[in-house]
């Protein structure tokens, strides 16, 4: 569902500020892996979701969708094959608009537009349905402006909104890292429920080792740009959260500490 080869991407070349983000990266995402990406700052994961999304143009290599090569699409072309839910609860809504005005632009991601009604009556109780799988009592406040919802509340209608379309791509940039850890733990429930729900091709970048290891089938780490540790199974199952820092080191020859990761 998803190919991404021999990517290379490097910010300000030739200047004092060089940095290579992602160094000819190649990964492969079967229809419906849910894959988490884990890495010290600076490791290139949201680049890597970047040039997912189409935020980013890589230097070399492709991005290829369900057998469409993307690579080149800006992403507003590519965004009916995707959906994203970013760090920020502010950014994947519309804080002045309801939450069914909301609810009804995501439900209309990749169909054909034209002069009708945003929400209808069938509309409104499709809303309600989803809602109600959220289990925050939303499914009664539909004309509620998502404004006055709290960073929890907002979250898990982004996340709502991106995958109730069923998207190609599932893109999770740190989704719960801006929340308690209530709000956190709810919100990777929902997440993982939704995934399978729908068979979701997934890429989750997070800090949270442990959630990485919780959720997901597949798990990379990434460092310098490079994909250094791929596990996915029995081998993620039984993994922990050392065996993932001695694995760093054996492969990297490198100490790293787990509060680099761990939120």
């Amino acid at each position: 569902m998803l190919s991404i080869t021999s990517v290379s991407k490097t910010f300000f070349p030739g200047t004092p500020n060089e940095r290579v983000a992602l160094d000819d990266i190649s990964l492969d995402l079967a229809t419906g892996e849910f894959t988490t990406v884990i890495g010290s700052n600076g490791a290139g994961k949201s680049t890597l979701l970047n040039i997912v999304a189409g935020r980013i143009t890589p230097d070399r290599g492709s991005v290829v969708v369900d057998g469409e090569d993307v690579t080149r699409l800006p992403d507003y072309r590519r965004a009916r094959h995707l959906g994203r839910v970013f760090q920020d609860p502010l950014a994947g809504t519309a804080p002045d608009m309801t939450i069914e005005e909301n609810l009804a632009i995501a439900y209309a991601r990749g169909k054909r537009r034209g002069l009708r009604l945003g929400v209808t009556r069938d509309k409104r109780e499709l809303f309600r349905r989803e809602l109600a799988s959220l289990e925050l009592g939303l499914e009664n406040r539909l004309r509620l402006k998502v404004g006055l919802l709290s960073g929890g509340q907002r979250q898990a209608l982004s996340l709502l909104m991106a995958t109730f379309s069923e998207p190609k791509i599932l893109l999770l940039d740190e989704h719960t890292a801006a929340l308690d850890p209530q709000r956190a733990d709810l919100i990777t429930r929902l997440t993982a429920e939704a995934v399978e729900r729908h068979h979701l091709t997934t890429l989750m970048v997070t800090h949270n080792m442990d959630q990485a290891l919780r959720v997901g089938t597949r798990l990379i780490m990434m460092h310098e740009g490079r994909v250094v540790v791929d596990i996915s199974g029995e081998r993620k199952r039984s993994a922990t959260v050392q065996d993932l820092l001695r694995a760093f080191e054996q492969v990297k020859g490198a100490e790293l500490d787990d509060r680099t990761l761990l939120q």
